[in-house]
């Protein structure tokens, strides 16, 4: 598995750990949403970044911690030791036309 493949497995444990929910707890509730395939092993190894969370797992996650999918992501991303990440505010700035 590339290093970068999981980005989101240290906000899983935050998020769960912030609720007080034990790994299995969190299991529990992610099984009683609908038709997942998770157990307390696959949760282990998505929070210890040793595999990556599916599309369809990141969508159960924000589910049940009552978030947005995009609130599961970190805001920079390191790659190489570099940090990458878009500035926003400089395409939402707004350019003034010449008159």
């Amino acid at each position: 598995m590339p290093k970068d493949a999981n980005v989101i497995g240290r906000n899983v444990a935050r998020l769960r750990y912030q609720l007080g929910w034990s790994q299995d707890e969190l299991v529990t509730q992610l099984q009683l949403l609908g038709n997942i395939n998770m157990t307390r092993d696959i949760l282990a190894n998505i929070e210890t970044l040793r595999s990556p969370a599916d599309s369809k797992q990141i969508e159960f996650f924000a589910e049940v911690f009552r978030i947005q999918e995009q609130a599961l992501f970190p805001n920079h991303r390191h790659f190489v030791g570099k940090e990458v990440g878009i500035d926003l505010r400089e395409f939402t700035r707004r350019r003034r036309s010449p008159r």
